[in-house]
């Protein structure tokens, strides 16, 4: 996948504002009806301490309290302990349900790292 409209509708989606991951969390719900075709999301997660992982994915659903399952190709490779990573991948939000959540499981050791995803989503209308 490649995103070829990078002009005036590109817009910064705020998938997992960045926050300090020190347990396994869920985002809030970002409700994905305005953007249409790729959206590249980018992990960025810090260094998170002694034998600290992080494994970050998406997860989707029609409504925001339904019941969310994963994105096919949505998942980012777990981050090697205590050190920093930058990632990205590409989704096709027309190929996923309406509602997406980034889930962050904290695994290994003790310690904290900060952990952002950010989307960059063509709107609809723009």
């Amino acid at each position: 996948m490649t995103v070829h409209n990078l002009g005036s509708k590109t817009t910064q989606v705020g998938l997992f504002p960045t926050a300090v991951g020190a347990s396994t969390t869920t985002g809030s719900a970002i409700d994905l009806s305005g953007y249409e075709g790729d959206m590249v999301v980018l992990l960025d997660a810090a260094a998170g301490g002694s034998g600290i992982t992080f494994a970050v994915k998406l997860t989707t659903s029609d409504t925001t309290g339904g019941t969310y399952t994963d994105v096919t190709g949505g998942g980012f490779t777990t981050t090697t302990a205590n050190t920093a990573s930058r990632q990205k991948l590409y989704v096709n939000v027309t190929d996923i349900k309406r509602f997406v959540k980034v889930s962050l499981t904290v695994a290994g050791g003790t310690g904290t790292g900060a952990v952002s995803v950010q989307g960059l989503a063509s709107a609809k209308y723009g």
